[in-house]
């Protein structure tokens, strides 16, 4: 039995974007969530790259999102995320052919001088035709230039793209791009892909902005030095169950990156003839997309002194959530970034309600409507947690704390924990989830040793006070 779950706070988001996702909801006879958590994601997407915003002197959130709206089969979930993304997906197609030419152009520039280079090459192999090694280098130099310089076809977003070509549209989209899947497919990528690559860091390191370097044998290094990646997904409830239980996802964080709306369904009594959305509310809708998308401003965003003080006081509530008597304590690594993604969010607010952002701090009131977002979200992750097996990893966390007590070391390896529970964990990345959450709750500590030669060994250290 899903626990009875707030209803979105579609008046904190800004006018035209909540009142579409009001009218939505009734037109498509869907919950207002998932209208709701998916704006969020539409937000993102306009912005993303462009801002950021700042805390204090080392602190600071980039605006990317990861949301995802779960609800059953026959939800209407394909209807909602396509009618949020629509103004996207036109000005996507606008910008693709307006800059048609352009790219054209600089594909043919680099090809030939690409070819002008080999030709040059081949006369000074030749020794015919006085063509010296400066002249070679120098077409080697305008080769080089032109491929760095080559346009590529405009994209705002990308569907259940492997993390290879994710790697490369970033790139070529100058480091932003979004991510938008109705059926969930991108979390079956991540989860089959990650024994076979490490790319699943792009999905880590896309959320945070951290710089990304993929080498690849036979093919030319990516390199995007502040991505920007969103995610606005739908799926089904089967695709989270048992998502815990993959290292990639809860051991390395992943989990703890997305905001999720669990969906009540309304099927069974939904209206049988709804009224469609409004054409003003659409309208009004649209073009605040399309302005987002076309604004070419950019910069640092950051907060009023009143704002930060909703700041300051949500944050330390927050703290006490995640201590050991707190409803967050179980699920550390969303409770964690949970105050930065409500700066994220009181941020794209902002944006959308301000034509100066960066020039206008963030007012308290805004502050205080993505508070209010996060907490509606807050529950729908616990219940998201729940349903992907959050119960099943501290059993597992208990079980596996058990085995390190009867250990009795202060130091324990790996090797040794799979000797301790042989027959219930088959390798040692089964038991990544159970050590992850330990470590969060500050029974363990993982360090690397010096071995001598060879690479350092990874300890894993009993907190002294819980003996």
């Amino acid at each position: 039995m899903q626990p009875e779950l707030p209803d979105f706070p579609l008046d904190a988001l800004p006018a035209p974007i909540g009142a579409f996702a009001q009218a939505l909801s009734t037109a498509t006879q869907t919950p207002p969530e998932m209208a709701g958590v998916l704006s969020l994601g539409v937000l993102a997407m306009t912005a993303q790259g462009r801002y950021k915003v700042q805390i204090t002197g080392d602190w600071w959130e980039p605006l990317c999102l990861y949301v995802v709206a779960v609800a059953p089969p026959g939800e209407r979930k394909s209807a909602v995320i396509g009618a949020l993304t629509r103004p996207a997906v036109e000005y996507e197609a606008e910008r693709r052919a307006a800059e048609a030419a352009d790219v054209a152009q600089s594909k043919a520039r680099a090809s030939a001088l690409d070819k002008a280079h080999q030709a040059a090459e081949s006369r000074f192999a030749s020794g015919k035709g006085g063509t010296t090694l400066e002249d070679v280098l120098n077409a080697a130099v305008e080769a080089e230039q032109a491929q760095s310089e080559i346009k590529y076809p405009y994209r705002l977003l990308a569907d259940d793209s492997t993390p290879e070509k994710l790697a490369d549209l970033l790139e070529q989209q100058g480091g932003a791009i979004t991510v938008i899947s109705s059926e969930g497919g991108v979390f079956d990528m991540m989860a089959g892909r990650y024994d076979k690559s490490a790319n699943v860091d792009i999905y880590l390191k896309g959320h945070s902005a951290d710089p990304i370097t993929v080498d690849r044998i036979g093919r030319p290094p990516n390199h995007i030095p502040s991505p920007h990646l969103s995610m606005l997904l739908t799926v089904q409830p089967d695709v989270l169950r048992g998502l815990m239980g993959n290292s990639a996802f809860r051991g390395r964080g992943l989990c703890g990156r997305y905001l999720y709306a669990m969906c009540r369904s309304k099927v069974g009594h939904r209206e049988i003839t709804p009224p469609p959305v409004p054409d003003n509310v659409a309208a009004i809708y649209r073009a605040t997309i399309r302005r987002m998308l076309a604004d070419q401003d950019s910069g640092t965003i950051t907060l009023s002194p009143e704002a930060d003080q909703v700041r300051r006081q949500y944050q330390s509530y927050t703290e006490h959530r995640l201590g050991p008597d707190g409803d967050l304590y179980t699920m550390r690594d969303w409770g964690g970034k949970s105050v930065g993604i409500a700066l994220r969010i009181a941020a794209l607010l902002h944006i959308a309600d301000c034509d100066a952002p960066t020039a206008t701090p963030i007012p308290a009131d805004v502050m205080a409507r993505a508070t209010s977002i996060l907490e509606c979200l807050t529950a729908h992750a616990k219940a998201a947690y729940g349903l992907m097996g959050g119960d099943q990893t501290q059993a597992e966390a208990r079980y596996l704390w058990r085995r390190i007590q009867a250990h009795g070391g202060q130091e324990i390896t790996k090797t040794d924990l799979i000797q301790l529970t042989r027959g219930h964990y088959q390798k040692t990345e089964d038991m990544e989830p159970a050590i992850t959450t330990l470590e969060e709750m500050n029974y363990i500590r993982r360090v690397r040793k010096s071995q001598g030669r060879g690479r350092p060994k990874e300890i894993i250290l009993v907190n002294p006070l819980t003996i």
